[in-house]
């Protein structure tokens, strides 16, 4: 189940609890003949227009605060740990294979060109840290990896998963 235009998901909130640095990875990509990189955080959205399923959330590090989430647009808190937003053209989103299958939403400014398999770094994802085991979990549709199954096997995995489609760009909703 795939997320859609219109959808609204639940994002946690810029606080101590989720705004970690362990939580957040950079970003490096090619773009006009130039390197480039970016930091991102990486959290576990709920869909809740599709029965809260899970769905990565990368969000640019300069936009996920309370003074960029409070005054953003569609952006409605619903608790301390918690805002709506709903999903439009303002978004992108990546998968792991070319059929749209296992997806995740990028919010950053567009002006930033990176290929989707650059969001499936394999070493935030063999970090050991609960977020960016929840992550993988959704993107690789296994429920059987865990936290404490950050090894190897995950690292394959992964390369594996970002070898899929390569070089697809970011798609707008």
């Amino acid at each position: 189940m795939g997320v859609n235009k219109g959808d609204v998901l639940i994002i946690p909130a810029p606080n101590n609890k989720h705004k970690k640095d362990e939580n957040k990875m950079t970003i490096h990509w090619q773009q006009m003949f130039r390197q480039r990189d970016g930091d991102y955080y990486v959290l576990v959205a709920k869909n809740k227009t599709q029965s809260n399923a899970k769905v990565p959330f990368y969000i640019q590090s300069e936009w996920y605060n309370e003074q960029g989430f409070n005054t953003a647009y569609n952006m409605r808190r619903i608790d301390d740990d918690n805002y709506e937003i709903t999903i439009d053209d303002r978004h992108q989103y990546g998968s792991t294979n070319i059929w749209g299958q296992n997806q995740f939403i990028v919010w950053h400014d567009k002006d930033r060109k990176p290929y989707a398999d650059r969001f499936l770094e394999k070493g935030f994802f063999t970090s050991g840290t609960q977020t960016a085991a929840d992550v993988f979990r959704v993107l690789s549709g296994d429920v059987a990896d865990t936290i404490q199954n950050t090894g190897g096997a995950i690292a394959q995995k992964i390369e594996v998963i970002g070898g899929s489609f390569i070089g697809i760009p970011l798609r707008t909703f």
